[in-house]
């Protein structure tokens, strides 16, 4: 099977993550942190939303319109019935079905890592044709400093890629650095937990916050 983990996601296992995962109700302060990147005018997609309570979140506190994708039709369908005003569809981020440039926030919420390696490039190259100029794009991810493939724990034969994926875009003179946070994979989900980047990590588990600004006025010097 050529992209063997996007059809393990999107028949089996994302289900599988969801319902091992859906009893945490928590938003985590490496979302909550994004806020301040968006306002009431802001068009927000996440990749990978899960059932979208992280994008319930963004829109009860900021206003913004949310839209949230994720190949678990589980999730999706009780995302919908909770949250009936966010946008959720299934899918994964290889193929967005979004007009070019219709989201002023595009993130990807811990998925990437995940992404059959001969679809990262269409991954990326859709995400920045989705994201606005002059927009943000964030990465919730795993930051190791250096790529680490492992096996997936929970479904044999899957892979897990860690690496800095805001190295891809960051490749492109349009996208500018505007924030990092570091933390540790594992006290993300202890709550109310200052939960940032400590020198004794495991480097496989160190997880990082970025935002990318999108800006095609400034990226070019004319000589």
């Amino acid at each position: 099977m050529e992209n063997y983990q996007k059809e393990i996601f999107r028949s089996i296992e994302g289900d599988q993550w969801f319902n091992r995962n859906k009893s945490v109700q928590d938003v985590y302060e490496i979302y909550r942190a994004l806020t301040r990147f968006l306002d009431k005018n802001s068009k927000v997609l996440e990749i990978g939303c899960s059932a979208g309570k992280n994008l319930n979140y963004f829109q009860k506190e900021i206003g913004c319109e949310c839209y949230g994708i994720d190949p678990s039709s589980k999730a999706i369908e009780e995302g919908k019935e909770n949250f009936p005003d966010l946008n959720l569809s299934t899918g994964t981020a290889d193929e967005l079905h979004f007009n070019d440039e219709f989201f002023d926030f595009v993130l990807f919420g811990f998925c990437m890592c995940l992404v059959d390696r001969k679809l990262l490039s269409r991954t990326v190259a859709e995400a920045d044709r989705v994201t606005k100029d002059k927009g943000f794009l964030g990465i919730i991810d795993f930051d190791p400093g250096l790529p680490i493939k492992k096996d997936f724990i929970h479904y044999e034969g899957l892979k897990t890629y860690k690496y800095d994926y805001s190295k891809l875009f960051l490749s492109f003179p349009h996208y500018t650095m505007a924030d990092k946070s570091s933390y540790s994979h594992n006290t993300l989900a202890v709550k109310n937990s200052a939960s940032h980047f400590t020198v004794d990590n495991n480097i496989d588990e160190r997880v990082s916050s970025v935002i990318l600004y999108k800006d095609h006025s400034n990226c070019y010097f004319s000589l």
